[in-house]
């Protein structure tokens, strides 16, 4: 799971001697040494390959007033990986390793866990089906570093380009209106984007007042039950998704005037996990066959999709 970007303070509070600034009262004011990074508690994360800014650091005082620059802070390996570190906080994470390191600033110190977690790239889906209304859905992706290994410690990014019609939360997303759009997964110097289209749920995928492009119907067939839907004249991809991704789809089949990719002979091409795609160019009067066999599941529950292409 990505752990957002936004920066988070570590922060060391002691005696002020020592440190530059005004003091007007009999007791020292107490300085603090302010760390900030992508961090939990005591640990900074870094998926990035390239040399980076480990740390935005600053010496402030009780009332969180500026005493000192970021650049009078310095950076130590003390232990651990060895690894690329500038005194000034420039870091190189070219391969997976840990490191504790020590910021100081005269008499003021803090000491992390530094975590090198170099992401090369990002694995996804090739497009993501939803319909509107159904629940929220996890964004399936794998970071990989690179050797190739998965990473599962990363900060990073998600965006979406329309939430009209998804909504983002958190590593999720949840289907708002029909449409098309993409969300962006922003890891280190990775990125990957997933289009995203949702569907209108409908009764039919002929004569609709909405005239919608992307329309989804449900399906539950018992064992040896055939369910015959008309379909429009058009070209459209239409999508088998499985309640259970495990599961084996219906077979689909075309009749009447029109044509449509081939598959095995027995279901529809596989595409990603849980998802069967055929591209059809039918004309009128076609039908699409959907049957459960005589074997297997005592019943099969999915959406069948249809995108008609302009």
């Amino acid at each position: 799971m990505i752990t957002p970007r936004p920066t988070v303070a570590l922060l060391i509070a002691i005696g002020a001697t020592g440190i530059a600034g005004s003091v007007t009262e009999l007791r020292p004011r107490p300085a603090r040494l302010t760390v900030t990074a992508r961090v939990d508690d005591d640990t900074v994360v870094i998926n990035q390959t390239h040399l980076t800014k480990l740390i935005n650091s600053s010496v402030r005082d009780q009332y969180g007033r500026l005493l000192r620059s970021d650049t009078a802070v310095r950076y130590q390996r003390i232990s651990g990986d060895s690894l690329t570190l500038s005194s000034s906080g420039d870091v190189r994470c070219d391969r997976h390793g840990d490191a504790v390191v020590r910021a100081a600033f005269a008499m003021l110190a803090k000491v992390f866990v530094l975590r090198c977690r170099p992401v090369a790239r990002i694995e996804a889906p090739t497009w993501l089906d939803l319909v509107a209304g159904d629940s929220t859905r996890e964004l399936s992706f794998t970071a990989r570093g690179p050797d190739g290994r998965a990473v599962t410690e990363l900060r990073g990014a998600i965006t979406v380009e329309n939430a009209s019609i998804v909504a983002l939360e958190g590593a999720a997303v949840r289907p708002k209106r029909p449409g098309i759009t993409i969300v962006v997964v922003e890891i280190g110097d990775a990125m990957a984007q997933i289009p995203i289209m949702v569907y209108r749920p409908v009764k039919s995928f002929v004569d609709n007042p909405s005239r919608e492009d992307l329309l989804a119907m449900r399906v539950r067939l018992a064992r040896g039950d055939t369910v015959e839907l008309p379909v429009p004249k058009a070209a459209f991809w239409v999508t088998y998704l499985a309640s259970d991704p495990h599961a084996a789809p219906p077979t689909i089949e075309l009749r009447g005037d029109g044509v449509c990719t081939t598959g095995d002979g027995i279901r529809l091409r596989r595409i990603e996990d849980g998802k069967y795609a055929k591209y059809c160019l039918v004309g009128s009067r076609a039908r699409m066959m959907i049957a459960h066999g005589t074997t297997g599941a005592d019943t099969v529950t999915g959406t069948v999709a249809v995108r008609v292409m302009p």
